[in-house]
């Protein structure tokens, strides 16, 4: 019997992409952008100025983590969020509730407008997603960011031509990892469970989210050695875990995905 090729398997798949942290440096950008709103904005200065930029980027990414756990779980509305994540802070250097959330709904505009702009990627992603275009692989994001910002982050860093369908969860009102979400993608791109492959570096939103849908298999790009939940022990064998995207890349280029 003739064996399939490398080709031909992988021309079977669909990669899904997260977007933030996997693809574009959602880290590195967004302290990009709070370090210039640290330096230009009047309340954040006076809130955090005596303290230093390195607190103020703690506080925020602290609190803004939290939050994102709460949403993704539906906890919390979206608008909650985009006000709390600045508002919050802001409190807690001592400002009043209203004020706080004045300031919050400036800086949030600001922040998306800025974070947009940037263009910075995750090492060895345009070459991960180069490498998977030579492999014919069909690609395309599934995503909890808001809808004002991740079509802008796609143009920005010229990577925007690679993915067809983009999902969010913002237009659909259903977050990862909610398995109407993962169906819903299926649905938008036309293609089955079995031929899906989820890539992304959160393990309860992405991963355990899209093998818990019925998913083919996940990679989990873990570039920090995070220790494994043990929710997902159970699918170790539909899970690989990657520590690069280079690794990544060459997992896509072999025939045993």
């Amino acid at each position: 019997m003739t064996q399939p090729t490398a080709n031909s398997r992988q021309q079977e798949y669909f990669l899904w992409f997260d977007l933030d942290d996997t693809v574009w440096d959602m880290t590195g950008n967004s302290n990009i952008v709070l370090r210039k709103l640290f330096a230009e904005d009047y309340d954040v200065n006076e809130a955090y100025g005596k303290h230093g930029v390195d607190h103020w980027l703690d506080i925020y990414h602290k609190v803004n983590a939290d939050l994102w756990r709460q949403y993704a779980a539906n906890e919390i509305s979206r608008d909650f969020l985009r006000v709390e994540r600045f508002a919050r802070p802001l409190r807690m250097a001592g400002f009043g509730q209203d004020r706080a959330d004045e300031a919050s709904r400036r800086l949030d505009g600001a922040y998306l407008w800025d974070l947009g702009s940037c263009t910075a990627l995750v090492d060895g992603a345009m070459e991960m997603l180069k490498a998977a275009r030579r492999c014919n692989y069909r690609m395309g994001i599934v995503s909890n960011g808001f809808k004002e910002v991740q079509f802008r982050k796609l143009e920005s860093s010229g990577i925007s031509s690679f993915f067809n369908p983009v999902v969010l969860s913002d237009e659909l009102e259903i977050n990862k990892p909610d398995p109407r979400f993962f169906a819903h993608a299926l649905a938008r791109a036309g293609v089955e469970a079995d031929n899906s492959i989820m890539i992304g570096d959160n393990p309860e939103t992405d991963i355990m989210g899209a093998l818990a849908a019925g998913w083919k298999k996940a990679i989990w790009y873990n570039p920090s050695s995070v220790e494994m939940p043990e929710n997902l022990t159970r699918y170790a064998d539909r899970l690989v875990v990657a520590g690069s995207l280079e690794q990544i890349a060459r997992i896509l280029a072999s025939a045993h995905i």
